[in-house]
This record gives structure tokens, C-alpha cells and sequence, in this order.
């Protein structure tokens, strides 16, 4: 719920309180937001993890978890990442096979 109402400026100061107040029940919560909040329309897009490009190739030829390619995206050069996609190329059309 946090996520849906952070982004307005006549929420932050509610949402605030709820993070100060975590240890809650999240129907207390839930209650709190839902009766403080004046009703307005607040339309956003979902916040979403930044998608990285490379990362599935890394995890696939090293057998990474998510944490360990994402640092190890952050050492490998372009060279080595364009070696490492030539590796798993599995041809066909898209490199599909």
C-alpha cells in the first residue's frame, strides 16, 4: 500500500507515520491510511526494478543468483559481456533453438 501512496505530496507526511509504525497489525494500518486520506483521484505507473540487458546471460554461464550478477556485471567489460553471449548463443532464429 506503501508504494501506491508515497509518490503525492498529501501523502508523504501520512506515509511516514505508517513506516515509523511498522510493527502494526496491517489491518491497523490499512485502517489508519484509509480513514486519514482525503479521496482524490492519484494515478501513477507501478514503480518497477530497473531491468538489466546483460543480467540473464551472466546468470546463465556463471550460475549466478541475481545479487551475484548484477557485481559482476559491474566488473566485466563489454568485450567479455559480447564473449560471453557469443558462448551461449544457441542459434536459430533469435538465438532460440
Amino acid at each position: 500500500v506503501n508504494k501506491c501512496v508515497a509518490p503525492f505530496p498529501d501523502t508523504v507526511m501520512l506515509v511516514n507515520e505508517i513506516n515509523q509504525l511498522h510493527h502494526l497489525d496491517k489491518r491497523l494500518q490499512f485502517d489508519f491510511l484509509i480513514n486519514s486520506l482525503r479521496p482524490r483521484k492519484r494515478f501513477t505507473p507501478w514503480l518497477k526494478a530497473k531491468k538489466l540487458e546483460n543480467l540473464e546471460y551472466v546468470k546463465e554461464y556463471y550460475g549466478y543468483n541475481n545479487e551475484k550478477a548484477k557485481e559482476a556485471l559491474d566488473i566485466l567489460n563489454d568485450e567479455q559481456i559480447s564473449a560471453i553471449k557469443r558462448r551461449l548463443n544457441k542459434g536459430g532464429r533469435d538465438g532460440r533453438s
